[in-house]
């Protein structure tokens, strides 16, 4: 008889695997790897495990090896190439061919969401454009180093990029790279929670962007100015933005962004209460078959479609597939929003095992640097939780711990909706 294959939990393997950078895809492998505890599956404690709780079996891991070895070649050769590209640009007197390189280089490694490589890279090609006479690389570099920055969740420094971004598109007269930054700077303003500063930039970069006559920059400022209106509660304003985004999509002839209109006509209809026909939006959006940051995202929304129904089931499966495919590709910060969705779903069941859900949540949003509006989301629910599990005192000191990030944060519709919540629990003298 075979002995059976050892198994050690994924926290615990992780804390075995050393630190640098060529280890990274090992520990990508080592998360991706790893599954449910099969011997907990059925019992009440398995439909709690959250990722350092899963089990790897360790001859799983060695028979991915040359999988794992191939795919981080094959990624090394792209970058090499790109980068021998860029020295040999720079040796035929071609420094914007050269930094354009080192920026598509770049792009290799934020794709693979290493952050921290792919802005040492950025920071080349911004050091190589810094002089030319053509600062269209030097303004792309910053934008960027913006984009990845805000990605890694450091705000002030995205801020800084896209300001020096719009500052040079100025004064080159270069209305595109100004429209773009403008999006930019209003996405950061969005991530600190300053929702009337995002909405200013995203109208000057409308505006801009209107002069253009350029759909493909265009279209995202709707949805955007959109998704704020959502927010706010003013929503048939909301649906005449994303209406008008859909317009400017069609008109630019790209399938892409039809995953953005899609997603964001979804939310739309669960804040009308049309939860059928969101639920449908988002299986529309899925059969497109999506990248895998968007299945995530996706099948999120889908189980919160799914949770307004009380197909609790069907919910939690969603879930669980998302959280597969964050794993998988190490999408961290994402599964804030999947163990947000299984924490509605224990909500629904009065559970109050739900609870490492959003102790999980909050512990990813700390480590993570996530902003504070989704520290008060997690918190807000969590409250909630607690009032369905007849836990008043504990309810009430986590959506006022919420409270405070809302009221500074100026989130009145939050703030609206959480007072009603502490009056229906009778918190509220």
């Amino acid at each position: 008889m075979s002995r059976p294959a050892a198994q050690l939990l994924v926290e615990r393997a992780l804390a075995l695997v050393p630190l640098g950078d060529e280890f990274l895809p090992l520990s990508d492998a080592l998360i991706g790897a790893s599954h449910t505890d099969r011997e907990k599956l059925w019992a009440r404690s398995g439909a709690y495990s959250t990722v350092g709780k899963r089990v790897l079996d360790a001859d799983r891991l060695a028979s991915l090896v040359p999988a794992v070895v191939t795919r981080a070649q094959e990624r090394m050769e792209r970058l090499f190439a790109l980068v021998i590209e860029a020295v040999r640009l720079q040796g035929e007197g071609d420094a914007a061919g050269a930094a354009r390189a080192l920026v598509r280089a770049g792009e290799v490694e934020e794709g693979e969401r290493r952050l921290e490589q792919a802005q040492q890279i950025y920071s080349l090609a911004l050091e190589v454009s810094r002089d030319l006479r053509d600062k269209g690389p030097e303004i792309l570099a910053l934008r960027r180093l913006g984009r990845s920055s805000r990605a890694a969740g450091r705000l002030e420094e995205a801020w800084e990029w896209y300001q020096r971004s719009l500052r040079l598109s100025e004064a080159q007269g270069d209305e595109t790279g100004q429209a773009i930054a403008c999006q930019g700077l209003g996405n950061v303003c969005d991530g600190r929670g300053e929702r009337p500063e995002a909405r200013a930039w995203y109208e000057r970069g409308l505006e801009i962007a209107r002069r253009l006559d350029d759909p493909s920059v265009e279209w995202p400022f709707y949805t955007n100015l959109s998704v704020l209106a959502m927010l706010e509660g003013k929503l048939p304003l909301a649906e005449r933005l994303l209406e008008r985004a859909r317009e400017r999509i069609e008109a630019a002839g790209a399938e892409d962004p039809l995953l953005f209109w899609l997603n964001n006509r979804g939310l739309l209809l669960l804040e009308c209460g049309e939860e059928v026909a969101a639920e449908g939006v988002f299986r529309e959006a899925l059969a497109r078959g999506p990248e895998a940051d968007w299945e995530v995202t996706l099948r999120v929304n889908l189980g919160g479609a799914l949770v307004t129904q009380d197909r609790l089931l069907e919910a939690q499966d969603e879930a669980r597939r998302a959280e597969e495919i964050a794993i998988l590709n190490r999408f961290v910060p994402d599964l804030v929003d999947v163990y947000l969705l299984l924490g509605s779903v224990a909500r629904a069941q009065r559970d109050e095992e739900g609870f490492v859900f959003y102790e999980q949540a909050l512990r990813v949003c700390r480590e993570r640097g996530l902003p504070r509006k989704t520290e008060a989301a997690i918190l807000h629910d969590y409250g909630l939780l607690h009032a369905r599990c007849n836990r008043p005192s504990e309810a009430r000191a986590y959506l006022d711990a919420a409270g405070e990030v809302y009221r500074a944060l100026g989130f009145a519709p939050e703030l609206a909706r959480l007072a009603a919540d502490l009056e229906e629990i009778g918190a509220v003298g």
